[in-house]
């Protein structure tokens, strides 16, 4: 049988052929480990020689060959940014390399934690002269300078060259659910090492200052911190996609309100900047009509085209903005030969452009975001068209006939509809785009703000028609008066838009968390519903749509949710440090909330925070810090910003210190209480006392917690001493299921002693990967061994999950790095997990 015509024609057509090439290069992507060259050609071959000997599906050989080339040019790729990182063996160790930076250095500080005028750096540097071993000029580092004093950070600018100390690391990330994958990331960024700077390995040198894009971002950043305006954070991160110095209340702000794109360089911005080019070109073609007589189409399309690639470039091509770049310039393309390039095709060219330049960039939230908002719009206006229709007087006279009373009712009836059509458009592609984005942003971020629409509705041609104009033409005309006077303009405009976003914010729907759905099934039900409701008017069944976004509304619906029922405990990966959290129907409780880094970085807000919103937590009814060490206490305030909490409970006074100003009771962990929540309890068996400070590691609340017949023992981190105690005290003590190590497995704790008391199944470690601490420590490890204690550690694995049902004794156990991902390697051999953990990642 052969395919007919229109068909074969259909099958052959460039809108398929890209759209086969994409998906080839995806497919690869989302494999959990990466094949072989050959093994791929010879499965290509097999699916080839089947095709040609069946004359009906002789058609398909081109589409073939096409998923062949994307999925070569996939697999290669990937291979090289797997080969291009820092070898395990070579992790950890310090050198001195000569290097140029080629980034715009962020500086972050934290006043609590760093003294006098000292900061914290980050910057990206690429080598230039080879190293020792396996380091190879022209790598990327992305380093921190730690504690930089002053003249360090007037001298580290872009393009400067250095002769630096570095200990450098395998590229290296947490890996827990609902949270940022910062591994991936580096690996999309082609990252060779991370690391330090270590002035006590010998002074740090700057050799020169050189010249490109780097040196010339900065300059323009001095700039712009020099200017006499009130939002320069703001301006720095529209104009060069530099948010490091955005305060902490404008970002909530601006996430609350579902306006945080508008600071992201993507398609959104690029394309107002695109827009407003194209009006200046219309303008500037025009006058030239005048002068010469004819006007020159390719003028406003050439402005856009090179005003959008400086643009892009000056904010420092991150992928999101190449990924805005390419679809603009296929959008201008179109429109420019608009018979030539259909939207649809010009769709799937940018989706085809954009995995060339990064086969793994659909993993990041802003590639989503980006086609979803764009892919909305084509297709919700997909088959519209204006139609005007000659309206007549009562008469029937028209034209010069109609008297002078009628032409003018009818000229403002006509400007009337004109605008409330422009509207009614508007309103609905913030409809249109609104729908395109639940999903991604439910999946990236567990969450969506419902108000965000109408809020956009203002804001975005605020900001596209009044504020980023302003802030071209200042840059324009940058060191003049009227420049000057453009960038105050902009700044007040921008003062204004934050003020009615922070009164918006009391009076509009903001941030809603929302869960993820569980189930692959689920998720894809989502997306027909999203775009079942974007199909144009007239398609049959569209409203069903509204069904089919129910699951993501679960966690507000009145129903047990996934995860609610049993008892779940999860051991967060915070690095060298401690957070977890257990839930059941009746429950949520966080015991620890992890590091907070002297730049600022807190894992309670950057891990604990969002792993709970992810799973559908609202508020906690009880947050325990086991004591005042920063790895497990750096996290509270970060938490405490992020959602309520209705009980405290620390050692000692401590839990009044760390509360300081929030509006919670603090109490103490004393040793004979107990708490109930339903059928789970938590029943404290150390310390002993009130009266201390809850500081010391020996002071360490100890919880057991008990659901139905599961056991699981907390401990902080005490030491053998302690340990013994808790024998002393409490001697006919059950066996547990899960012990969380003591002191994260160092060789001060988990005696034997401990370990013949609880007799656990099961334990965790809670540790940095390769800390200079060496935890947890190989003595340690051979006891729990030698008990036949099945052993994970977070360090390896990521985050470890344990869920326990109703009826039921043995848990379900899964891991962060058991996820699908090609670049999570599985160093944890003891036990084979039986789900995975880590569902998606945020830009």
């Amino acid at each position: 049988m052969d395919w007919d015509p229109k068909t074969t024609l259909w099958l052959w057509s460039p809108t398929l052929a890209l759209w086969v090439f994409s998906l080839s290069v995806a497919a690869i992507g989302l494999l959990p480990s990466l094949p072989e060259i050959g093994g791929v050609l010879w499965l290509y071959i097999i699916a080839f020689l089947l095709l040609v000997s069946l004359p009906q599906t002789r058609a398909l050989c081109l589409l073939l060959v096409i998923s062949l080339l994307g999925a070569l040019w996939a697999l290669s790729s990937n291979k090289a940014a797997l080969e291009q990182r820092l070898s395990e063996s070579a992790h950890g160790i310090d050198q001195r390399l000569r290097v140029e930076v080629v980034s715009l250095p962020e500086v972050r500080s934290n006043p609590a934690l760093q003294r006098g005028a000292t900061r914290d750096i980050r910057f990206q540097a690429r080598i230039l002269e080879p190293g020792p071993g396996e380091v190879h000029s022209g790598s990327l580092l992305y380093l921190t300078w730690y504690r930089a004093d002053v003249e360090v950070q007037r001298l580290l600018r872009g393009n400067s060259h250095w002769d630096l100390p570095v200990r450098l690391k395998r590229p290296r990330g947490s890996v827990n659910p609902h949270t940022f994958d910062y591994e991936g990331w580096l690996l999309r960024r082609g990252v060779y090492a991370t690391g330090y700077v270590r002035p006590q390995n010998g002074d740090p040198q700057w050799l020169s200052q050189g010249m490109g894009l780097s040196a010339l971002r900065d300059a323009f950043r001095q700039k712009l911190q020099r200017l006499p305006i009130n939002q320069s954070a703001l301006v720095t991160a529209l104009l060069l996609g530099d948010r490091s110095g955005l305060s902490r209340a404008d970002s909530d702000l601006l996430k609350q309100t579902g306006t945080a794109h508008l600071l992201a360089i993507s398609g959104l911005h690029v394309g107002m900047v695109a827009g407003f080019l194209l009006l200046l070109g219309q303008v500037l073609a025009r006058a030239l009509g005048v002068l010469m007589g004819t006007c020159p189409r390719w003028i406003p399309m050439l402005l856009a085209l090179i005003g959008t690639l400086t643009y892009t470039l000056l904010a420092g091509a991150p992928l999101s903005a190449q990924r805005a770049l390419v679809m603009t310039w296929v959008l201008l393309l179109a429109w420019h030969w608009r018979r030539r390039v259909g939207a649809g095709l010009a769709f799937s060219l940018a989706l085809a452009l954009v995995l060339i330049i990064q086969p793994l960039a659909f993993f990041g939230a802003g590639f989503w975001l980006s086609f979803a908002a764009v892919g909305a719009l084509l297709l919700g206006f997909s088959g519209r068209s204006s139609v005007r229709q000659e309206r007549t007087t009562e008469n029937g006279v028209e034209g010069s006939e109609a008297s002078a009373h009628v032409g003018m009712k009818r000229h403002v009836e006509a400007w009337f509809l004109r605008w409330f059509s422009t509207f009614v458009q508007l309103l609905r592609s913030q409809w249109l785009v609104a729908l395109g984005l639940i999903l991604p942003s439910v999946v990236y971020f567990s969450g969506y703000s419902s108000g965000g629409m109408l809020l956009n509705l203002m804001a975005i041609p605020w900001l596209g028609l009044i504020i980023l104009p302003a802030l071209m033409l200042g840059t324009l005309l940058l060191g003049t008066g009227l420049g000057i006077w453009c960038f105050k303009f902009a700044d007040w405009q921008l003062t204004l838009l934050m003020e009615m976003l922070k009164y918006a914010r009391d009076f509009v729907p903001t941030w809603q968390p929302l869960i993820t759905p569980q189930s692959t099934t689920l998720l894809v039900l989502s997306a027909l519903g999203a775009l079942l409701l974007i199909l144009p008017r007239g398609v049959p069944g569209r409203y069903l749509g509204c069904l089919f976004l129910l699951p993501l509304l679960q966690s507000m619906l009145p129903v047990s949710t996934p995860g609610r029922q049993g008892l779940t405990f999860t051991a967060l990966d915070v690095g060298q440090g401690l957070a977890l959290s257990v839930r059941s129907q009746e429950a949520r409780l966080v015991f620890d909330t992890g590091p907070l880094s002297p730049s600022g970085w807190s894992a309670g807000g950057a891990i604990v925070a969002p792993y709970l919103s992810g799973v559908g937590v609202r508020e906690l009814d009880v947050l325990v810090v086991s004591h005042g060490d920063r790895d497990h206490a750096g996290g509270v305030a970060a938490l405490l910003q992020s959602l309520p909490v209705n009980n405290f409970y620390a050692p000692g006074q401590l839990g009044k210190k760390l509360v300081g100003d929030f509006d919670i009771r603090a109490d103490s962990c004393v040793a004979g209480e107990r708490l109930y929540f339903g059928e789970l309890s938590v029943r404290w068996l150390w310390p002993l006392q009130r009266k201390i400070d809850g500081e010391e590691n020996d002071q360490s609340c100890v919880a057991l917690i008990e659901w139905q017949q599961v056991r699981i023992l907390l401990t902080g981190d005490i030491t053998s001493s302690v340990e013994r105690r808790l024998v002393e005290l409490y001697p006919m003590e059950k066996p547990v299921d899960l012990l969380v190590a003591p002191h994260h497995g160092s060789k001060t704790s988990s005696s034997q002693t401990l370990l013949s008391w609880a007799r656990p199944e099961r334990v965790i470690f809670s540790a940095g990967y390769r800390h200079h601490f060496g935890h947890p420590h190989a003595n340690v490890v051979a006891r729990y061994r030698a008990m036949d204690t099945q052993a994970f550690n977070t360090a390896q694995s990521g985050a470890v999950e344990l869920s326990w049902k109703r009826g039921t004794s043995e848990p379900v156990i899964s891991w962060g790095r058991s996820a699908p991902r090609f670049w999570y390697a599985d160093h944890n051999g003891e036990a084979e997990p039986s789900g995975r953990l880590s569902r998606r990642e945020q830009l």
